[in-house]
């Protein structure tokens, strides 16, 4: 690898370890087209999945046990079943056509949030909600690595604080990213060289949750909701724009 691919690849990591720490993930999504400015798609892709595990790791020691337990248990059977779905339809899904209903949805509901506070989401705010997400949130992480903004969408429309937020939001992603890696190395989409590319890049990992866990700190309930709200729009158009 030449230099630039080198520096790209270290700044998409730090860029991982301050969202899983800070923002739950939302800024996950820029990653792949990032790696892809100076890598194929396929290993930009590849790459990614031992690099937010890694990630994973730091997000879950640095807020261990702060997790909400209610909260994450009714998400994880709906994360298997979308990882599943993924892998059953891998081969027939359009790509594209999934990015545009997630760019949609993020739109939709942060403007709804930014614009028409008053209203509520109620179909959310129970355990069919939180399955319905997870799911669509395991399928689209699987499939275009943006698992992240159906959780965000569920985790706002609850209203968590921060901290509650970051900590599942954490748990939950290792927990679906431990399941899509036995799913890649089953289907042999993991090679030795990349495993070890990530792992090269263990230490900066550290360097971007230490910043993910400082924003954090000082971010208060109102304003971090806020600041998710914007991200969702931001992303939406992101992923609505992109190729």
């Amino acid at each position: 690898m030449d230099i630039t691919t080198l520096v790209l690849i270290a700044a998409v990591v730090v860029l991982i370890g301050v969202s899983k720490s800070a923002f739950a993930g939302a800024l996950g999504v820029f990653a792949v087209p990032l790696l892809m400015l100076k890598l194929p798609a396929a290993q930009a892709i590849a790459l990614m999945l031992p690099l937010l595990i890694i990630g994973d790791m730091l997000s879950v020691r640095s807020y261990w046990r702060k997790w909400d337990n209610q909260l994450l248990l009714p998400l994880i059977p709906g994360a298997i079943v979308g990882v599943l779905i993924a892998y059953l339809i891998i081969d027939v899904i359009n790509a594209k056509h999934l990015r545009l209903i997630i760019a949609l949805i993020c739109i939709v509901f942060s403007i709804k949030n930014i614009f028409f506070k008053k209203s509520s989401l109620k179909i959310l705010s129970n355990k069919i909600g939180a399955g319905i997400m997870s799911m669509f949130s395991g399928i689209t992480s699987s499939l275009v690595h943006a698992g992240g903004p159906p959780i965000i969408i569920y985790f706002t429309a609850i209203g968590l604080t921060p901290g509650k937020f970051v900590a599942t939001a954490a748990i939950f992603f290792a927990m679906m990213n431990v399941i899509k890696l036995i799913a890649a190395l089953s289907f042999g989409l993991l090679t030795g060289e990349t495993i070890l590319t990530a792992l090269a890049f263990f230490p900066l990992a550290f360097v971007g949750n230490w910043l993910g866990v400082k924003i954090n700190e000082v971010l208060d309930k109102v304003l971090f909701l806020k600041i998710m709200n914007y991200l969702l729009l931001v992303l939406g158009f992101w992923l609505l724009l992109g190729k």
